[in-house]
């Protein structure tokens, strides 16, 4: 049974939340794109406007997340990605915000230079570690162990109060829908770069009030479809019970595509590196090397194949990265 706005509003608001982002974030029609492709009318949703860091979605997701950290009295925020992660950014700069320590064990690949995220990070005064790539685990163990001897309460925003990144994009569902009836526009679909924690946190939403958008997912990363849809519901079975909800989500509620990642993470594509030339010369849109312009990709392949025609309604949900282009221009071609 669906629940109003105002009910699902009311059970957000009774768990622990920072206030870290500049919300709401703005969604705009990319009325020029829509132009040059000649198919549906495009939105994006900016949450790469959220603020804090140059922004992206994890600062959404951290007002819940890192408030669990917060509220155990943790004392360090600790991360460990690729070299150029949007995730260890924006951890860094929490973590500068809120007065804590930042550890961040990245690894020494392709683009582990002092540009873009990395540089960022270490500005934010994060105590930055490079391990090769086949001893990164490792060095994350050492590195938590070393610090809970020293007396320290690390909070690792990869892993710990995971659930809680799911629950934050129940409440940037809200905003969407909230922008959506504002604008007048029913989306036929919405696209985003699918991890899983925003994916799950829109559906569940959007379930739990009884609004039938599909949600598309597009992987940055290689994974199985199946298996990606039978963990996101676990997750939101998780996300639906920290906010009392009764929902019965299976691996069919969730639709995401790992077709568009070409050889790996972090890898441009020829359709990558053309969905994020497009956005920049079409609407003064960027978009990032290793996310957002996959899920572009995909979006406008999609529309290509004639899932969507004109008349029909996308919304791309712009999760952030643009500071990573600033260590890929090689690999751009520039």
């Amino acid at each position: 049974m669906a629940i109003t706005r105002e009910e699902l509003r009311e059970r957000l608001d009774g768990l622990p939340r920072l206030q870290l982002a500049a919300l709401p974030t703005p969604m705009e029609k990319l009325e020029r794109l829509s132009a040059h492709v000649g198919g549906p009318d495009f939105w994006v949703k900016r949450e790469d406007l959220t603020g804090v860091a140059m922004g992206g979605n994890k600062i959404r997701e951290f007002e819940f997340q890192i408030a669990q950290a917060v509220e155990r009295g943790c004392d360090v925020l600790l991360h460990a990605a690729a070299a150029q992660s949007n995730q260890s950014r924006q951890t860094a700069a929490v973590a500068a915000k809120l007065g804590l320590k930042a550890v961040m064990v990245g690894r020494r690949d392709a683009h582990a230079t002092d540009q873009g995220n990395l540089l960022l990070t270490r500005l934010f005064g994060a105590e930055v570690h490079l391990p090769e790539v086949e001893e990164q685990s490792a060095a994350v163990a050492a590195q938590i162990e070393e610090l809970v001897r020293a007396g320290h309460k690390p909070f690792n925003t990869s892993s710990d109060a995971r659930v809680f990144r799911a629950v934050a994009y129940v409440d940037g569902a809200l905003e969407l829908v909230a922008q959506c009836a504002d604008a007048g526009i029913e989306p036929d679909a919405i696209y985003l770069c699918s991890g899983a924690y925003t994916h799950v946190g829109l559906v569940v939403a959007l379930r739990a009030l009884g609004i039938d958008w599909r949600v598309v997912g597009i992987s940055p990363s290689p994974r199985d479809d199946v298996a990606a849809a039978e963990g996101h519901a676990d997750l939101a079975a998780e996300c639906a019970g920290v906010l009392g909800l009764e929902l019965a989500l299976a691996a069919g509620d969730f639709e995401s595509y790992a077709g568009f990642v070409g050889p790996d993470y972090g890898v441009v594509t020829d359709e990558s590196r053309a969905a994020l030339e497009l956005l920049a010369q079409q609407e003064g849109l960027l978009l990032d090397p290793s996310y957002t312009s996959k899920a572009m990709a995909g979006m406008l392949s999609h529309v290509r194949d004639g899932w969507w025609q004109k008349g029909q309604t996308l919304i791309f949900l712009h999760t952030g990265g643009t500071p990573a282009l600033f260590a890929y221009a090689e690999d751009l071609g520039y």
